[in-house]
C-alpha cells in the first residue's frame, strides 16, 4: 500500500499530518531552541561582563547543556532550511558535527581564532558576530564555544578546573570576545532558523504543508522528507555518533585497520554525549508519537498503527528501551567519551563491549524498524546506503 493510501485510510490526508507535523512539533521545537539560545547569548555576555568561575561560568555552562537539549531535539528535523542551501544551512552553523571533519569545529580551528595569524581565514580583527557571522562552520557553534568555556587548551582527555578555564578565558580578551561572539551568532542563527520556518516570517512551514516552493514538488515528497529524517537521525545515533567512535559498526570492523576512537564522538570537552543521544532520542520519540498533550494527534505512530499495529508496538518498545538505557547513563554521569577513550584505541576493549555496546545495539535496533519496517509499512524511499553492512 502506497503512503498516500495508508494516509486516506488512518483518517488523515498529507495536508492534516504535515500541518501537524510542521504546526505543532516543529515549530514548538525551534521556539524551544531559540529561547535556550537567547538565555545562552546573555549568560556569555553577563559571564564577559563579570568572569568569575564560581557564578557567571558556571551559569553559561548551565546555559549551553540547556540550550544543547533544545538543538539535539531541533536534529529530527535536519532538512530544509537547516541544512541546505549552504547560504542558509541554520541548523549546520550551529553543530557541524553530522557533515564531518568539514564543517565540524576542532581546538586548531577555534585557537586559529584566538591566535590571530595572518594567514586566519576567520575574522582578523574585531571579533563580534558580524565578522564571525561570514566564517566557515569550522569556526562556529556549540561545539567551538563548548571549547572555551569547558576547557582550557585544546584536550579533552584531562580534567580542567573552573579556575583555569576562567584563566584562560580573562587572560585573552580575543578569546573572551570570541566566546561572546560565538553565543550571540548561535543565538542569532536559531532565531533566523525560527523566523524561516514560522508564518509570521519566511513561512517555510507554508511550502512543507503545501509541498512546494523550492525544496518539495508535491505533499508526497513534503511527507517522505519528514519520514526520512527522523529515521536519519537514527542512523546518525547507531552509526556515526555510537557505532564508528566505538568501531562497533561493520565500517569500522571491516576497515583495513580498525580502531576506536573516542575523539569522533560528540560534546567531547563537556562530556555531553550521552546526553546529546537522549535528546535526539526525544526529539524522535517527539516525531513519532506527536504531543501527548494534544486532543487530534496525526502522527507516525498514528499511521503505522493504522498499518501494523504489532510493529508500533514494537517500535514503541524499542523507544522506551534506549530511552532507559541513556537515562541511566546520564542520571549516573556516564562518560561515552571515557568509556571509549580508555579502551585506547582497541576494538571490542573492555569498557566499550562493558558500556558502550549495549547502547548501541538498542540504538542499531531503533534504526532498523524506523529505517526498514516503518518506510515500507508507510512507502517511503529508502535513504541512501552508508554501506556499512549493519
Amino acid at each position: 500500500m502506497s503512503g498516500l493510501a495508508l494516509l486516506f485510510q488512518s483518517g488523515s490526508g498529507y495536508t492534516d499530518f504535515l500541518k501537524y507535523s510542521g504546526e505543532n512539533l516543529i515549530l514548538p521545537t525551534l521556539q524551544s531552541l531559540k529561547d535556550d539560545t537567547a538565555a545562552l547569548s546573555t549568560a556569555a555576555n553577563t559571564y564577559a561582563g563579570s568572569p568569575d568561575a564560581s557564578t557567571n561560568l558556571t551559569a553559561l555552562r548551565a546555559a549551553w547543556i540547556q540550550a544543547r537539549v533544545s538543538l539535539k531535539k531541533v536534529e529530527t528535523f535536519y532538512f530544509g532550511p537547516a541544512s541546505l542551501p549552504s547560504s542558509a544551512s541554520y541548523y549546520t552553523k550551529l553543530d557541524g558535527f553530522e557533515k564531518g571533519s568539514s564543517t565540524r569545529p576542532l581546538w586548531t580551528n577555534v585557537n586559529q581564532v584566538i591566535l590571530n595569524p595572518g594567514s586566519n581565514p576567520c575574522a582578523t580583527g574585531t571579533i563580534d558576530v558580524s565578522a564571525l557571522s561570514i566564517c566557515a562552520f569550522k569556526y562556529k557553534g556549540f561545539e567551538a564555544l563548548e571549547m572555551l568555556i569547558f576547557d582550557n587548551d585544546g584536550d579533552p582527555a584531562t580534567s580542567t578546573s573552573l579556575s583555569a578555564i576562567n584563566t584562560a578565558n580573562t587572560g585573552n580578551a580575543r578569546r573572551m570576545a570570541y566566546l561572546q561572539a560565538l553565543a550571540g551568532l548561535i543565538a542569532q542563527d536559531a532565531a533566523t532558523l525560527y523566523t524561516t520556518w514560522s508564518p509570521t516570517g519566511g513561512n517555510f512551514v507554508k511550502s512543507f504543508i503545501a509541498g512546494t516552493g523550492t525544496y518539495f514538488r508535491s505533499p508526497a515528497e513534503s511527507f517522505d522528507t519528514y519520514i526520512q529524517s527522523v529515521g536519519n537521525l537514527s542512523v546518525q545515533m547507531e552509526e556515526l555518533k555510537l557505532g564508528t567512535p566505538a568501531c562497533l559498526s561493520n565500517s569500522c570492523t571491516t576497515a583495513a585497520s580498525p580502531t576506536s576512537n573516542a575523539f569522533s564522538t560528540e560534546a567531547i570537552y563537556s562530556k555531553n554525549g550521552y546526553s546529546d543521544l537522549y535528546y535526539n532520542l526525544l526529539g524522535i520519540e517527539w516525531a513519532y508519537l506527536g504531543n501527548p498533550a494534544d486532543t487530534e494527534i496525526h502522527s507516525i505512530s498514528t499511521l503505522i498503527q493504522a498499518q501494523n499495529p504489532s510493529l508500533d508496538t514494537d517500535i514503541q518498545n524499542a523507544i522506551t528501551a534506549l530511552k532507559n538505557s541513556l537515562n541511566s547513563k546520564v542520571t549516573g554521569s556516564a562518560d561515552l567519551f571515557g568509556d571509549i577513550n580508555s579502551d585506547g584505541g582497541a576494538v571490542n576493549g573492555t569498557n566499550v563491549t562493558t558500556y558502550v555496546k549495549p547502547v548501541w545495539l538498542l540504538a542499531a535496533t531503533l534504526k532498523g524498524l524506523l529505517t526498514v519496517d516503518a518506510f515500507s509499512a508507510l512507502g517511503v524511499p529508502n535513504l541512501p546506503s552508508a554501506n556499512d553492512g549493519d
